[in-house]
């Protein structure tokens, strides 16, 4: 990863942090997006010692014209950000609905018309698979979310396979 422009949206969380610590490590320029959302997780103390080795942008991916700013320059993108509470995504599911799925589009949408060559590492979750029906979980498992999140959750994963089917943005 040394001297590649690496993008992480939801990079002030737990995750996105530590993965930004290691990055910086390897030699990558690192631009962490993050909304700063109280009850997300996103805190500048995560980034520790490396917080003045990063770029920091405080925004929404919710906002188009902030992944259109960031999006040009870089080889990857770590697509962290979202709503992750199951009792938030039933108690505002449109909310749920605007981060975990509109978003998806309007960054793909960025990537596409903006830097078709970025590499995406989407993380989801779990709950797109439901109760299992069998374990260990693997990814032959069926999918059946049963909460607002995993629905969205899984139409931000479909989307970004067909944005790597139709248009070539690796995911």
């Amino acid at each position: 990863m040394k001297d590649r422009n690496v993008l992480i949206t939801g990079g002030l969380g737990f995750i996105g942090s530590s993965l930004a610590r290691r990055l910086v490590l390897q030699g990558a320029n690192v631009t962490i997006l993050d909304s700063m959302i109280p009850e997300y997780g996103g805190n500048l103390h995560n980034l520790g010692e490396i917080e003045d080795q990063v770029k920091i942008d405080f925004a929404d991916v919710r906002e188009s014209e902030a992944m259109q700013r960031v999006i040009p320059e870089q080889d990857f993108l770590f697509n962290l950000a979202g709503q992750t509470s199951h009792l938030d995504s039933m108690e505002n599911p449109f909310t749920d609905l605007d981060i975990n799925a509109k978003a998806q589009l309007s960054i793909l949408e960025s990537c596409r018309t903006h830097n078709p060559g970025i590499r995406i590492v989407f993380a989801s979750t779990r709950q797109i698979y439901g109760r299992p029906q069998y374990l260990p979980v693997d990814e032959k498992h069926p999918w059946h979310p049963v909460d607002v999140n995993g629905v969205n959750k899984m139409a931000g994963e479909w989307y970004h396979i067909v944005y790597n089917d139709v248009y070539g943005i690796r995911s």
